[in-house]
């Protein structure tokens, strides 16, 4: 095991005399998330293990959800918009300031949304694993950009 895992899996405590001692594995594998938003698809890893795949919705063209190194912060089951008229946002994961991984009713295969993650809520519900499984403090990858122009109505 490489010296960064190990540190990652193990913490340290420093005991009142100056001596170390490792404390106890940190609970459960090392977990990670990517958000790609060229092919609008969320994949969550346990390791190196893909545990975890869904299409997504990330923000549309004149409110993109931003790329970045972001951590999984507050996690509310059911979290109600204060920037867009109080909308419901079920099983909610923040990202970012304003920007949250949260269950949706419509998940088109393009971004459609003010800016967060939209995960299906139908199905075997996505976004509900999703928050299920995630840890606050879970690393969060965005990247990517959506190159296809919006589909005509």
């Amino acid at each position: 095991m490489s010296l960064p895992r190990l540190l990652r899996v193990m913490g340290v405590l420093m005991l009142a005399g100056g001596a170390l001692a490792l404390a106890e594995e940190a609970s459960g594998p090392v977990q990670r998330v990517e958000i790609d938003k060229t092919l609008q698809v969320l994949r969550a890893y346990e390791d190196d293990r893909l545990v975890f795949q869904s299409r997504i919705s990330t923000g549309k063209w004149d409110r993109s959800t931003p790329n970045g190194h972001f951590t999984a912060g507050k996690k509310h089951r059911m979290h109600y918009s204060k920037r867009y008229h109080n909308a419901p946002m079920p099983f909610s994961v923040q990202v970012n300031g304003h920007v949250f991984i949260h269950g949706f009713t419509a998940v088109p295969a393009w971004p459609a949304s003010h800016g967060c993650i939209r995960l299906p809520l139908d199905g075997a519900n996505p976004a509900k694993w999703f928050f299920d499984w995630v840890r606050p403090g879970t690393p969060i990858e965005v990247g990517g950009r959506w190159g296809k122009p919006p589909p005509q109505r």
